[in-house]
């Protein structure tokens, strides 16, 4: 049997990768998986109790002391997966025994969008030279890199000068045997369903999407679908479900019976929402930016716009609406791209075997 750890964020849509590898690992049955969930939450120290901190520190002061709990000694572990900021943090940790990265993008990256995450100038000035050291330490330590998507191999490749042998990027895919197409047809007449999902409404492009609901003039019949954690102004033709949780049977059956997942978002590195609507068959109308271009096919799985462009917005989503041989034909291409490249078992397993041939014997 392997010994593997694994060391997981569980904020927003990491939750989501996280489940999907607890899946992945309980069907092979070589795998003892050890489960280290970092939430940042539990007080590892008087210092992150203080007032005065910045919460920053704070939370990775948490960080550190959850995975330092859950880990141990690491090197009773042939290898360990690391898909968590706070790595950086715990280098002791990591250059104990096999170290395997995965990550959804660098720190560089995160700084080039960083004030729409809530990283201001300041912070990401604060401590920049420490941070830089203990991230340059960190991957240099690691023994394999799985990046989410080329765009962050770049950045490894180009700003951290990662050599592109010790680079894999590997999609995290979606639990296929959860997110598939629903079975039932809508009947004749059903109002077009947009679905929109995403924690920060505001930095995914909740706004954006209001104002449309708000000022279209199309006739054909509509609802937009809303799942957030935060507070949505009531519009007419509006439904927000709040508190849906990953994965959940709830979420799922919002996906299977919508007819279009819109995601206008103003900052992100990549979309595991965007993969599973594609997995249930949904055109997908979002935002070129990051990895999201690795995902979305620009008009055949759906459309990519431009960062806080309305004007583009409005256009797509009626034109899909109006549109059902569009939403169709579109849905079709999803499904087959998402299957074909998506599969969070297929793509999960990948590392695994390289876990296996690439950990301590």
């Amino acid at each position: 049997m392997h010994q593997f750890a694994f060391v997981m964020d569980q904020q927003v849509g990491l939750r989501t990768q996280a489940l999907n590898w607890e899946c992945v690992a309980a069907e092979d049955p070589t795998v003892t998986p050890t489960w280290i969930p970092v939430r940042y939450e539990a007080p590892a120290s008087l210092l992150s109790t203080l007032p005065g901190v910045p919460s920053g520190i704070k939370g990775t002061l948490r960080g550190v002391g959850e995975i330092r709990r859950g880990v141990g000694d690491a090197s009773r572990f042939e290898a360990i997966l690391w898909a968590t900021w706070a790595a950086k943090s715990v280098l002791d940790l990591v250059s104990a025994t096999p170290a395997f990265l995965v990550m959804d993008m660098t720190p560089v990256q995160m700084e080039a969008m960083g004030a729409l995450y809530g990283y201001s100038s300041f912070r990401a000035r604060f401590g920049s030279g420490f941070k830089r050291r203990a991230t340059n330490k960190l991957y240099h330590a690691a023994r394999h890199f799985f990046p989410w998507n080329e765009w962050v191999a770049a950045s490894l490749r180009e700003d951290y000068g990662i050599a592109p042998e010790r680079i894999t990027p590997i999609s995290p895919g979606v639990d296929q045997a959860l997110f598939t197409p629903g079975s039932e047809a809508r009947p004749e007449g059903t109002p077009v369903r947009l679905l929109f999902v995403g924690g920060n409404f505001a930095r995914k492009g909740g706004d954006l999407l209001l104002r449309w609901a708000r000022e279209t003039e199309i006739a054909t019949p509509w609802e937009l679908h809303i799942v957030t954690r935060d507070a949505v102004p009531q519009t007419p033709q509006v439904v927000v479900h709040p508190g849906l949780a990953n994965n959940s049977p709830e979420l799922i059956r919002l996906f299977q019976d919508s007819d279009v997942f819109v995601l206008p978002t103003l900052a992100d590195c990549y979309s595991l929402v965007a993969m599973e609507a594609m997995s249930c068959g949904l055109p997908v109308v979002t935002t070129r930016l990051g990895g999201i271009p690795e995902i979305v096919a620009e008009g055949e799985t759906g459309f990519l716009l431009e960062a806080g462009e309305y004007s583009s917005l409005a256009l797509r989503l009626d034109q899909l609406v109006t549109d059902g041989a569009l939403r169709q034909s579109m849905g079709a291409a999803s499904l087959s791209r998402a299957r074909e490249r998506f599969d969070c078992r297929v793509n999960m397993g990948r590392i695994l075997e390289a876990m296996k041939t690439q950990g301590r014997q």
